[in-house]
C-alpha cells in the first residue's frame, strides 16, 4: 500500500498512487514475461490455507500475463495446474483470504508488451488482471481494470476465477477496454459473487462458441472439468462491445449450456436445488 495510506481511506486520502511498471530485458529490450505478482502455496503454507495477502491503491502496468495470480493448487509453483482434489471437489490446499482493493490494472497483455500467445520464440500472453487458481474467500473490490488486451483478442479477463476457487467477491469494480470476456469462471468454482460493477466497452464480436459476453463460465470436458454452481451476477452496469460491434455486449453465457449440467462424466451432480448461475438487475446504460 502507499506509505501514507490508512486502511479504510479512499483514493483522496493518499498523496499519490505508486506505479509498478514492468522492466525490459537487458539483452533484447523486450518486456519481461509474467505477472506483476505471483503467489503459490508453499513454505509455512505448504499445505495451503489463509495467506491474507492485501493490496491497496497501487497501479500496475505493462505486464504480459497480467496483474496478480494466486495459485493454491498442488503443482510446482509456475509449473502448470495440478489439482489438489478430485473432479468437482473443493480444493484440498488453497491460497485463501486475500484482498485486492482500490488498485488500477492498466495496459496489461501482449498488445502492450509485444509478442504473441502462440509465438514459440517470444511468448507473451495475457490471462487476467486478477487470476485465482484454487484460491477462495478473496475480496476484489473498488478496482479499475483498464485496457487489458491481447492482440489476438483472446484469453485475457479482468478477473479469471478458475479451478476450485469459491466464495470470492468481485464488487464495485470499474472494467473497460478488456479484449476478451471481462469475467470468466471455470471448473468447480462455486458461490462467487459479481455485484455492482460498472462495465464499459469490453469483449469482441465473434460467431464461434462461446460468444463474447460479460460473464462466461466455460467447462473443458476433455480435461475432466466440472461445472460451477451458486454463482451470482447481479446489479451490474453493463456496456457494449469493445470491437466488432457498437451494440450491447451480452450479459452471460454458459459453455456448454445447461443450468444444471454437471460437467464431464466423472463430475458429481449439482446439489439439489442449485443452478450454475443466478442473474438479476443487470442493466445497460
Amino acid at each position: 500500500m502507499p506509505d501514507d495510506y490508512q486502511i479504510g481511506g479512499g483514493a483522496d486520502s493518499i498523496a499519490a498512487r505508486p506505479v509498478f511498471q514492468n522492466a525490459h530485458a537487458s539483452d533484447s529490450g523486450r518486456y519481461i514475461p509474467g505477472y506483476w505478482f505471483y503467489a503459490c502455496a508453499g513454505g509455512s503454507l505448504n499445505s495451503g490455507g489463509t495467506s491474507a495477502l492485501r493490496f491497496y491503491y497501487l497501479k500496475v502496468q505493462h505486464y504480459s500475463s497480467g496483474g496478480i495470480s494466486l495459485d493454491g493448487s498442488a503443482g510446482a509453483c509456475g509449473g502448470g495446474y495440478n489439482p489438489s482434489s478430485g473432479p468437482g471437489q473443493p480444493s484440498a490446499r488453497g491460497l485463501d483470504g486475500n484482498t485486492v482493493f482500490g488498485m488500477v490494472f492498466d495496459s496489461l497483455g501482449n498488445r502492450y508488451t509485444g509478442g504473441l500467445c502462440g509465438d514459440t520464440d517470444w511468448p507473451r500472453c495475457g490471462y487476467g488482471g486478477v487470476v485465482l487458481t484454487e484460491s477462495s474467500d478473496n475480496r476484489i473490490a473498488n478496482n479499475h481494470f483498464v485496457n487489458l488486451r491481447n492482440k489476438e483478442h483472446s484469453y485475457i479477463h479482468a478477473v479469471y476465477i478458475t479451478h476450485k476457487s469459491s466464495h470470492n467477491r468481485f464488487t464495485g469494480n470499474n472494467v473497460t477496454g478488456v479484449s476478451s470476456d471481462p469475467v470468466k469462471v471455470r471448473d468447480g468454482s462455486n458461490f462467487n459473487t459479481f455485484d455492482a460493477n460498472v462495465f464499459g466497452a469490453n469483449g469482441f464480436l465473434r460467431s464461434s462458441t462461446p460468444p463474447g459476453v460479460h460473464y462466461l463460465e466455460e467447462v473443458n470436458e476433455n480435461a475432466n472439468e466440472c461445472s460451477s454452481y451458486h454463482n451470482r451476477f447481479t446489479d451490474n452496469d453493463l456496456g457494449i462491445y469493445l470491437t466488432g460491434s457498437s451494440t450491447n455486449l451480452p450479459a452471460w453465457y454458459l459453455s456448454p449450456a445447461g443450468a444444471t449440467w454437471a460437467g464431464a462424466a466423472g463430475c458429481p451432480p449439482l446439489p439439489t436445488g442449485e443452478t450454475r448461475l443466478t442473474t438479476a438487475n443487470n442493466t445497460y446504460r
